[in-house]
């Protein structure tokens, strides 16, 4: 879910503190241990238990790889003249990612684009974006919500319309797949925090006091990712003590918390961060306390995030996932739909974790992106 934002902080806070508000993401032994001790947002993050993935209502993740159709699907989804709607939270190198992908596989389907949006955050905007759509008649809607609960009325029109929605990451309370949508699609979770930690733990020869900035309010995706983070150090290095936690819910403030962390804490050698736009802020604290044995861990592409990978900066643990498969997934799973084939109840990309050397290939492989030019320069080349 992650944090890949152009717009403000303060219009992501709003946004994400919305995000989720059933807890309805990914139905499974996570979430009912969430359920069950009714803890969400901030508490999940520090006392929540994840030890694995599961899809909605406890399906299990599925590979991209397993969506395929034979040269006679292929040619019956082009005779039709199907078209397919694509709506987004925001405009970033991670939405841009996942649009590329799901407009790959719409044309090599012979599927139109009906139309692409992008609701900065707000669930009104987006709500309205789906009546919008629904006026040109598609056959399908790529969705990912900023607030499911929120846009669930819109969503139900489309869906008892007859469009196939495709899910990214998040659904409405209830919804049923086969009923209400045709499949959801998103990143290892666990696999996301496990890498992560695994990581950071690296960095500092698996032994020392770290940091823990988790994000404290009610969204789904980070809350488990960072649970993931903090179960893998707790569980796998019993040698690493989180000295310091501390949540936030405006990324503008993680310098300040990362700052008043390394002050009260010298022996941190290392800090985690939820997305790149907090690890922004704990580098730039890092620099401002003039520490230079600091690592610091987290998940999701940036440029400040990258630059400081590609000069062995702070920046030794980073884990991203497939945007560019998440696309092409959603526009699969359309696909099934249409041709009256049974889609799988959740795909799940691949956790990747990106090092120096493997940074190029991260650009390349997931966001199908030429690296900024900054990066670039980091690197030497």
């Amino acid at each position: 879910m992650t944090a890949h934002r152009t717009t403000s902080s303060r219009s992501i806070l709003k946004q994400l503190r919305a995000l989720a508000l059933a807890g309805t993401l990914l139905a499974g032994k996570a979430s009912m241990t969430q359920a069950a001790d009714g803890m969400v947002g901030g508490e999940f993050a520090l006392k929540g238990q994840v030890t694995s993935t599961v899809g909605p209502n406890g399906a299990t993740g599925q590979p991209a790889s397993v969506l395929s159709f034979t040269d006679d699907e292929v040619k019956k989804l082009q005779a039709s003249h199907y078209s397919v709607a694509l709506l987004f939270q925001t405009s970033s190198d991670w939405a841009n990612a996942v649009t590329l992908g799901a407009q790959d596989e719409l044309k090599a389907l012979g599927i139109e684009v009906a139309g692409l949006s992008n609701s900065n955050y707000s669930a009104s905007d987006q709500a309205h974006a789906v009546g919008t759509m629904l006026a040109k008649k598609p056959s399908g809607i790529v969705v990912w919500p900023v607030n499911p609960d929120e846009l669930r009325p819109a969503l139900q029109k489309a869906a008892d319309a007859g469009v196939k929605l495709a899910l990214i990451s998040n659904m409405p309370s209830g919804f049923q797949q086969g009923k209400d949508y045709v499949g959801l699609v998103g990143d290892d979770l666990f696999a996301m925090g496990q890498k992560t930690a695994q990581g950071l733990a690296k960095a500092i020869n698996e032994e020392g006091d770290i940091g823990f900035l988790y994000f404290d309010a009610n969204a789904y995706v980070v809350n488990q990712r960072d649970a993931a983070f903090r179960t893998t150090i707790e569980k796998d290095f019993p040698k690493i003590k989180i000295a310091a936690t501390q949540g936030f819910s405006d990324p503008a403030r993680a310098f300040q918390i990362a700052s008043a962390m390394i002050l009260q804490n010298p022996k941190l050698k290392g800090i985690y961060a939820p997305w790149a736009e907090p690890a922004a802020g704990v580098l730039q604290a890092i620099r401002t306390a003039h520490r230079t044995d600091i690592a610091v861990g987290t998940m999701d592409l940036s440029n400040t995030v990258a630059v400081s990978l590609a000069q062995n900066g702070a920046v030794k643990a980073l884990t991203v996932d497939d945007p560019y498969s998440i696309g092409k997934s959603l526009v699969a799973e359309i696909g099934y739909s249409l041709i009256g084939k049974a889609a799988p109840a959740y795909i799940q990309v691949p956790a990747i974790p990106v090092t120096k050397d493997s940074i190029l290939d991260a650009y390349a492989q997931s966001y199908h992106a030429v690296p900024p030019p900054e990066v670039i320069q980091a690197l030497g080349k």
